[in-house]
């Protein structure tokens, strides 16, 4: 396979190991105040080659099974008690908490040849504890359900009480048509709701009787997978129905089961015509409960869970005179992150571009730490959110969550990385057997680059971070281990003692594809190189699609719509549009068998 140009940089760090591990802007998210203008350098880079190409014989693969992600499966749990008890699905779920958090976490699964990323959904693995905590959990809700005789009747209705027995088997095959399609997806044949019903046996509206129903159908494959048979039996793709199309974009959009607006659009058959899909999608996208899905994709692909507690080391002497009188609390580590989804959800709530998020110089963030280190008031939630002042932020890349170690010290080969592997997909090297995993720190004389630049730059070390992994790291060492911009390293000795303050070097020779190469000093520089090579649009819409098939791609199989999803990113659309992208492509309808 021939590579494009894009990745030529790869081919610097082949076979060589590492030691450690653009369109007008004219759009402001976030309000109605122009934001300050992307800063533009004097010699743009140009934009890369597409990475991505459609050939129309291909036929994308599907998942085997596609499993529900853990978040996936709260939601689903929690839909089920508020569609059985709406008005006490809250004090139920509070109850079950302590077996929620038995439930599984789903691991982090990188793409080939990444060493850290990829997304929980792709974890598409089953584990004993997962049947087993599933089951509970189905016991426990059904529990709850029929804790009482009146939680029981709010379940069948008045024939679970009444004095006739006669009715009983009918009262509980209503409960199950009409409780069990919801929660299952698809609307259950007479034959399965008699299955069900079964399981009663000769008491049907008995409570512990009922339990056992709930409990099988929670513990349905139904349940815990998305399973889509399609209506043409024995073809290689097959159109989906109507309901399994329902799910599909409702757990795609906001993982969660379909629904009231959604159900009936597949019931009436409406959501199978054009017209009707497109305003179901509408719907949805203007939705609160798209935030939840964009949060969990901003969050695993700029892999905000790495930054470590900002508290742990409050004792710490050397830690309590780099961070000064007021020390953080993982409230504001929280408030990072946040600050990030909220910049994106602003980005695509707006109207803005993929090239708007990574510029976005606003803050989003109620927490005064925060606020303080970006220099603007805490936001109220509502209305235009503060711009930061500081022409040296250069928006997502100097947002404090991708820069905070919870450390004294910055990590440039870690903010190196980033930048290479989450930013621009760009693969690097895994580092050699007898690499340290501690990270290069300075010492009582020695500058953070200083100490990085000696460790790794000879030898089999040299290839990777010299050219590859360093410049980008060092470029932002503007900026200290929590976020705050600094002109100088505040180095100290073990008791925490000011030792010296030597100026931070933030010039670097940035290579970033084939001879796109430039001298820069500052973050804005680099933020700008970025977005005019397109090389991070095309990135977005790669993870995204990662995100959303729950898979990693085949650039053959699956070029088609990453080809389509990478135009839509580079061409200053809506970022908007590159979610619909995905949910509007021929593939999203059908399945494929083959």
């Amino acid at each position: 396979m021939t590579l494009p140009r894009s990745v030529g940089i790869l081919l610097l760090c082949a076979g060589v190991v590492a030691c450690e591990g653009s369109a007008q802007h004219t759009h402001h998210p976030g309000g109605n105040e122009p934001d300050p203008p992307p800063p533009a350098t004097s010699d743009s880079v140009r934009p890369a080659p597409a990475k991505f190409s459609c050939d129309a014989s291909a036929v994308p693969a599907d998942l085997p099974f596609p499993r529900l992600s853990r978040t996936q499966v709260m939601n689903s749990l929690r839909f089920s008690l508020a569609r059985a008890l709406p008005n006490e699905a809250d004090a139920v779920w509070e109850n079950l908490a302590p077996l929620l958090a038995r439930y599984p976490t789903d691991q982090r699964t990188p793409a080939p040849g990444d060493l850290k990323g990829g997304f929980s959904r792709l974890d598409q693995s089953i584990q004993q504890t997962q049947i087993d905590v599933m089951y509970d959990l189905g016991n426990a809700v059904a529990q709850e359900l029929t804790s009482t005789d009146a939680r029981r009747n709010a379940l069948l209705g008045s024939c679970a009480s009444d004095s006739q027995t006669a009715n009983d088997r009918a009262c509980l095959e209503t409960f199950i048509r009409g409780w069990g399609s919801r929660v299952l997806r698809y609307p259950l044949p007479t034959a399965e709701v008699t299955a069900f019903a079964d399981i009663a046996g000769a008491t049907p509206v008995n409570r512990a009787a009922v339990a056992d129903v709930i409990t099988t159908v929670l513990n349905s494959p139904w349940f815990l997978y998305r399973v889509e048979h399609g209506t043409a039996a024995g073809q290689p793709v097959s159109p989906l129905s109507a309901f399994e199309l329902a799910a599909k974009l409702s757990y795609q959009l906001w993982q969660a089961p379909p629904d009231d607006a959604l159900w009936a659009a597949a019931t009436d058959g409406s959501l199978l015509t054009e017209s009707g899909f497109s305003a179901q999608l509408d719907r949805m996208m203007k939705s609160p409960q798209l935030r939840g899905s964009l949060d969990e994709f901003v969050s695993e692909w700029l892999r905000l869970e790495e930054l470590p507690s900002l508290e742990a080391l409050r004792n710490d002497p050397v830690y309590r005179s780099f961070v000064g009188a007021q020390m953080p609390l993982d409230a504001t580590r929280t408030a990072m992150f946040e600050d990030v989804q909220l910049s994106a959800w602003n980005t695509v709530v707006s109207g803005g571009t993929v090239s708007d998020f990574l510029h976005d110089k606003r803050s989003y963030t109620a927490d005064p730490f925060l606020a303080g280190i970006y220099g603007v008031p805490v936001w109220s939630g509502s209305g235009p959110a503060p711009v930061m002042p500081s022409q040296n932020r250069g928006g997502l890349l100097t947002r404090a969550a991708l820069l905070a170690t919870g450390t004294p010290s910055t990590r440039p080969i870690h903010r190196g990385y980033l930048v290479r592997n989450a930013l621009l997909c760009q693969q690097v090297g895994a580092p050699p057997p007898n690499a340290s995993t501690r990270p290069p720190a300075p010492t009582e004389r020695m500058t953070t680059r200083q100490v990085v630049s000696q460790l790794t730059s000879g030898g089999s070390c040299g290839g990777c971070h010299n050219n590859t992994i360093n410049p980008p790291g060092f470029v932002l060492e503007g900026f200290d281990a929590l976020g705050r911009e600094r002109d100088v390293e505040r180095l100290f000795n073990p008791q925490g003692h000011e030792t010296a303050t030597p100026s931070v070097d933030t010039s670097a020779d940035v290579l970033l594809y084939d001879s796109e190469q430039r001298v820069i000093s500052s973050a804005s520089e680099l933020s700008r190189m970025i977005d005019d090579s397109q090389l991070f649009e095309s990135c977005v819409a790669q993870h995204y699609f990662r995100f959303a098939h729950a898979r990693v791609e085949s650039t053959s199989r699956d070029g088609c719509l990453l080809s389509e999803m990478e135009t839509v990113a580079r061409s200053g659309a809506p970022m908007a549009d590159l979610l619909k992208t995905v949910v509007q492509h021929p593939t999203f309808k059908q399945r494929s068998f083959q």
